[in-house]
């Protein structure tokens, strides 16, 4: 066999590992909830890296290394605790944190995230039929948020403080989310990865 020949078979095997590794790493989901909107909406497609904090050997769930933990504002895909269903949800508090509620605002070990109001009729894309969004979008330490202030059963909490490995996640559509605020919070093992990409479904403004 020739060495032309034999970098065609090296390339070609390479591609095809490549092949056969990336889907157990990179997956892509359908969004059917609403809860966080106007970050995701119904019928939009995340790409979610699965390797994002821990590395698995392929196609099963044996651990192979730590890559980083889930950081406070990534996006990512949790395992319901009340459901078998996965969902999309916003990393608020880590470990160690203590996490308050007051009429939507959240607070760190007693310090207010940045929230900065932006022009509602921004965002006039977003179906209001489907969705429910709040009457006030804000920019929320680097991401979006919806809320009507004074609204939602969920929008007082008292201070939590979180255990070792424990996180607390909020959906970015605050007054039409099921997340921490009723489950308690996570494991860092129901966090399945992070978006990375998203393929909307409409026009954004960003």
């Amino acid at each position: 066999m020739n060495s032309r020949r034999k970098r065609q078979l090296v390339v070609l095997s390479a591609a095809l590992l490549v092949l056969a590794i990336v889907p157990a790493y990179l997956r892509a989901y359908n969004l059917t909830g609403g809860s966080d909107a106007p970050t995701l909406l119904r019928g939009d497609q995340a790409i979610v890296n699965h390797a994002a904090y821990r590395i698995y050997l392929p196609y099963t769930h044996i651990e192979l290394c730590r890559i980083a933990q889930p950081r406070r504002g990534d996006l990512v895909l949790v395992q319901r605790p009340d459901n078998p269903a996965r969902a999309f949800k916003r990393v608020i508090g880590l470990p160690g944190e203590t996490i308050e509620m007051r009429d939507n605002r959240i607070l760190i070990d007693g310090r207010l995230l940045p929230l900065t109001p932006l022009p509602r009729a921004d965002f006039s894309w977003v179906p209001a039929e489907r969705h429910k969004m709040g009457s006030t979008v804000f920019n929320e330490d680097g991401h979006w948020v919806a809320f009507t202030p004074g609204a939602g059963a969920d929008r007082d909490m008292a201070p939590l403080r979180l255990a070792p490995g424990q996180y607390f996640l909020l959906g970015d559509n605050r007054d039409n989310s099921l997340d921490c605020r009723v489950w308690g919070p996570v494991r860092e093992a129901a966090i399945f990865g992070k978006t990375i990409w998203r393929r909307p479904t409409g026009p954004r403004l960003k």
